[in-house]
């Protein structure tokens, strides 16, 4: 299958990724690709919990509360980079920005590319960009930095966003609580908040302002982190909360959202990062 997209400025003279095909080989030798460091498993299983999961549903809610604070009304043009299933591409062509969704696994591009038959997709290393330079408003990076070389990652960040373009960034928090978890999502590492501001203004980028996420839950964190390294059960209950209590904890992380605009959370389970191109 190939996709084109509708602008070809964004690409670079190489021209890697003008036709977008998802017909390379995922399996070699009977393993899978080395390359895919998020594995074909996790993505099947998100792509099950992110529309209803408290923690999605919550993570989105603080984006777009951030999306309109330092951009307004304004639909922008906006590279969602590792954009996994596709969730935040459909929210913001929802909204009328203008999208292009990249990541590494097809299998994410081949779903979005079924329900949203116009989204502009874009098969691609998020480290090696096929991107030319100075061209989008906005990037995302959510939950994708732990995965990968953060500074080599950041610098093509630096270097597709246009001069005074916004970055958001979020990042699981705090390294003492790795857990099992941490290592059935792929992460590398886990941030401190000064070590997230370090990498991102060491690649050129002006932090803004950085905030956590997941406040309101973190003794509960704490306890099934904890369990986790003893029971797998723990990690299950997690990722699927009963339905009555994800919609009680979905309320709550919504309502955290909210007051996080006039409550400097003192801690959370994940670090955001609003940050400006210089």
């Amino acid at each position: 299958m190939q996709i084109r997209p509708h602008n070809s400025h964004f690409f670079n003279r190489a021209g890697k990724a003008e036709r977008l095909s998802f017909d390379g080989p995922m399996v070699r030798g009977g393993q899978e690709d080395s390359r895919y460091r998020f594995g074909i498993d996790r993505l099947s299983r998100l792509s099950q919990i992110e529309r209803t999961h408290f923690w999605f549903v919550g993570r989105r809610a603080l984006i777009g509360r951030l999306l309109r604070k330092y951009l307004g009304d304004k639909a922008k043009l906006v590279l969602d980079l590792g954009c996994g299933t596709g969730m935040m591409v459909d929210v913001l062509m929802r909204q009328g920005y203008q999208v292009l969704g990249l990541d590494l696994r097809p299998e994410g591009l081949y779903a979005i590319h079924k329900t949203l038959p116009r989204s502009w997709l874009l098969q691609a290393e998020a480290t090696q960009l096929p991107l030319a330079e100075n061209v989008f408003d906005v990037l995302l990076l959510l939950d994708v930095l732990e995965h990968v070389n953060d500074q080599v990652l950041l610098r093509e960040v630096h270097r597709v966003l246009r001069p005074g373009g916004l970055a958001m960034v979020t990042v699981p928090a705090m390294p003492w609580l790795w857990s099992s978890r941490d290592e059935a999502a792929g992460h590398l590492r886990r941030y401190t908040r000064r070590q997230l501001k370090s990498v991102l203004e060491k690649t050129g980028l002006r932090v803004e302002e950085t905030l956590y996420y997941q406040c309101l839950f973190f003794p509960l964190i704490l306890f099934t982190r904890f369990l986790g390294h003893r029971r797998m059960a723990s990690v299950n209950l997690e990722e699927q909360p009963p339905q009555v209590l994800n919609a009680l904890m979905t309320w709550i992380s919504k309502l955290e959202v909210k007051l996080g605009s006039v409550v400097p959370w003192p801690w959370g389970s994940t670090l955001v990062a609003a940050c400006r191109r210089v």
